[in-house]
């Protein structure tokens, strides 16, 4: 039987509230982005499969040829990365082995800077869950790990509250538009910050479960505010907790002392992209500061 082509696509994610915490049962406000991760999944008559990724602007990343039973690298020019790739397809085949009874060429393409921390391994993942029709979290629990707050978001393209509990992973699509939109941007502080081993840090961190309830009701009244100050109230707030939980002071602390707003670190402290919210010429006094990458709100999120 011949599969027919596949177009997938996988939105980036920002996590709004909730970062580190979601890892310890609170809830996090989770928004998908406009840009994404496409995939090209191409059936070939071939003994092997080929990969192709690239990033924006069409600079490849990498290309690898593989055995089509997954278990020789035969060509690479990025060896690191694709023995990544292989092994992902390894737990894949494990999970669907019927698929790969053929040869393919797959082809992905970040629309997004790699280093901003927009969820590049989970919208590979969320695109090859689709492919290869598997639990995404399973494929995730077995690659990455991770919540799987990114990878719903991903699949979904919508607006999620998430939390993981003793229940499992639990979800609500929800609504988030805020009327100060336009004093919101998204500053990129021009280094990646390695989530993985962040994130494998903080599973060691002892967390008082009241300041984990307060982290779900912050993101549970991030949802009903309208006044641009008392957001910016609950995001300050949401800040010095993170910062105690984690031992780490806050960006604005570190970097932005004299600008005249909120500073909010998203996703992993220390890299990636962060929220900035203030009045008057907000772009101007990152830029100022040697911070090029300053996306207006409307321009990133998804409606």
């Amino acid at each position: 039987m011949w599969i027919e082509p596949l177009d997938l696509f996988g939105h980036g994610k920002v996590i709004l509230t909730g970062e580190y915490a979601v890892m310890k049962g609170a809830k996090a406000l989770v928004l998908p982005t406009k840009p994404g991760q496409k995939m090209k999944v191409r059936p070939q008559k071939s003994d092997f499969l080929e990969w192709e990724s690239y990033l924006p602007g069409n600079e490849i990343w990498m290309k690898a040829k593989y055995s089509k039973d997954l278990s020789e690298i035969l060509e690479a020019d990025n060896l690191e990365m694709a023995k990544l790739i292989q092994n992902i397809l390894q737990i894949g085949k494990k999970l669907q082995p019927d698929v790969f009874r053929r040869g393919y060429k797959i082809t992905t393409k970040l629309e997004f800077d790699k280093n901003w921390g927009l969820g590049t391994s989970s919208t590979l993942i969320a695109n090859l869950s689709k492919w290869l029709q598997v639990n995404p979290f399973e494929l995730l629990d077995e690659t990455f790990g991770g919540s799987g707050f990114d990878v719903v978001v991903s699949l979904g393209g919508k607006k999620i509250i998430f939390q993981r509990s003793g229940y499992g992973r639990q979800w609500n699509f929800v609504d988030f538009k805020p009327p100060f939109a336009k004093d919101m941007y998204f500053v990129y502080l021009n280094k990646k910050q390695p989530t993985q081993k962040v994130v494998d840090k903080f599973k060691h961190v002892e967390v008082d479960p009241e300041k984990l309830e307060r982290i779900s009701s912050i993101t549970e009244e991030v949802l009903e505010v309208k006044d641009k100050g008392k957001f910016m109230e609950l995001m300050e707030e949401h800040e010095q907790m993170i910062g105690k939980m984690i031992r780490k002071k806050p960006v604005k602390t570190r970097l932005f002392k004299d600008f005249s707003g909120i500073v909010k670190s998203l996703g992993a402290w220390g890299g990636d992209l962060v929220l900035a919210v203030g009045d008057g010429e907000v772009e101007d006094y990152f830029k100022e500061k040697g911070y090029d990458t300053v996306i207006p709100y409307s321009k990133l999120m998804k409606p």
